[in-house]
């Protein structure tokens, strides 16, 4: 995953520190759970689970089958603590034994009756960086590219999703009241990615699918097994044809050109506290 980290080291969110042997740096970069140990001793980790640790927010991302989570769980930025509390009243979240290549997570959990997590008790979770499942890397590959449109591949992008219409002929009539209406819509920051390889659906801030893509030409593409037909209706709007049993309508969608990543928009929305999603 170079290309990934190359990307993030890019962004001012998501910048990564130079790599050392020292233990006792602060995690930055994007992190995969190994182990976890609680109420059945140290395990493989029973969660596609990963940590996006940055300056700003730390995020989490879980894999389930094709589709991924993305969440602000933590409510903080994830820097080295060592691997004791202050006092035994402290069960404040500890984190050690950490660089850019690997970081431990130690937390308490206060509840009762969980399959995995300890009861009123320390809970420890090790990460390390560069390691992903394939949906994993297929889902961080989707968020941290930002493919730019191609001659022989213009849909490669991130495009928003305006809205939905019956009948093309009447784009032009509704298009400025999608436009207008669009922070108040059902769509409101919900995305296509296009990647070389891979189709994403972003959904809020909470996550989507992922499965892979086939590029026909400009006006095609396929979707598993799905043909889907394409419209331009300008350089930086379409029009994907979506069938709905006997029915055909049609999902306009606009480019997104201000050059984020999705996983830095998402970081940045969270920061900014602008969290309608």
């Amino acid at each position: 995953m170079n290309r990934t980290l190359k990307l993030l080291m890019a962004a001012a969110f998501l910048s990564l520190p130079i790599i050392s042997n020292a233990q006792t740096e602060n995690p930055r970069g994007i992190y995969k759970m190994m182990t976890l140990t609680g109420m059945q001793g140290e395990i493989r980790a029973p969660f596609d689970q990963y940590k996006i640790c940055t300056d700003s927010v730390t995020l989490m991302l879980n894999v389930q089958g094709n589709a991924f989570q993305i969440q602000d769980t933590d409510h903080k930025v994830f820097n080295y603590t060592g691997d004791q509390p202050k006092d035994e009243n402290d069960k404040s979240t500890l984190i050690y034994d950490s660089n850019a290549e690997h970081f431990t997570l130690k937390w308490w959990h206060a509840g009762r009756g969980h399959i995995y997590f300890p009861d009123n008790n320390w809970c420890i979770e090790k990460y390390e960086a560069n390691q992903y499942s394939d949906t994993g890397r297929k889902a961080f590959d989707a968020l941290t590219d930002a493919p730019v449109a191609e001659k022989m591949n213009p849909l490669l992008g991130a495009w928003r999703i305006l809205g939905d219409v019956d009948e093309l002929r009447d784009i032009k009539k509704v298009l400025p009241k999608m436009l207008e209406n669009y922070e108040s819509s059902k769509y409101y920051n919900t995305f296509y990615i296009f990647s070389p390889e891979t189709f994403a659906l972003v959904v809020r801030l909470q996550g989507g699918v992922v499965n892979a893509v086939e590029y026909e030409d400009k006006k095609t593409f396929k979707l598993n097994n799905n043909t889907k037909h394409v419209k331009w209706l300008a350089k930086d709007r379409i029009a994907i044809e979506e069938k709905i049993d006997y029915r055909t309508d049609w999902k306009i969608l606009e480019r997104v050109t201000d050059g984020q990543n999705m996983l830095n928009r998402i970081a940045s929305q969270i920061v900014s506290g602008n969290t309608k999603y």
